[in-house]
């Protein structure tokens, strides 16, 4: 009987062991949940993530330059090869703590990254409490 329990508690163990954020595979090309842009995540150079804009749909108002960016130098610069995401730690089954701008509005919020079982990047933006989680798709390699 104790062998059972031990047996039991074990496999609980073991399905509930958590997945590390850091073998959560983001890098790569992914389509914003409006379609307007893609952004290339990769390696920040510290085993975190980074995203950079590197393509904006220019049929679409307001995404070739970045008019609402509070730094002088980057106001009116093109949004393409602009840094969108960074600053982000491991944190369970995502990536945490981390931040992403949003030219639309030149502001700069707190973010959250994970994975979905279909492959899909929730992509959650944060002010305060309040949290608005957009839903990012994988561009195919060609």
């Amino acid at each position: 009987m104790r062998i059972q329990i031990l047996l039991t508690a074990f496999a609980a163990c073991w399905i509930a062991a958590p997945v590390h954020a850091s073998d959560i595979n983001v890098v790569g090309l992914w389509l914003t949940a409006d379609g307007s842009a893609h952004v290339d995540i990769a390696d920040c150079g510290d085993g975190t993530p980074c995203g950079t804009v590197v393509w904006v749909d220019p049929n679409q108002p307001g995404t070739g330059t970045d008019d609402n960016n509070p730094d002088p130098e980057l106001k009116g610069q093109s949004i393409v090869g602009s840094k969108m995401l960074w600053g982000f730690k491991p944190n369970s089954e995502k990536w945490g703590s981390g931040k992403i701008y949003d030219a639309r509005d030149g502001k700069t919020y707190k973010s959250k990254l994970k994975l979905t079982e279909d492959g899909k990047l929730n992509v959650k933006g944060c002010v305060g409490p309040f949290c608005k989680t957009l839903v990012w798709t994988r561009v195919a390699a060609e």
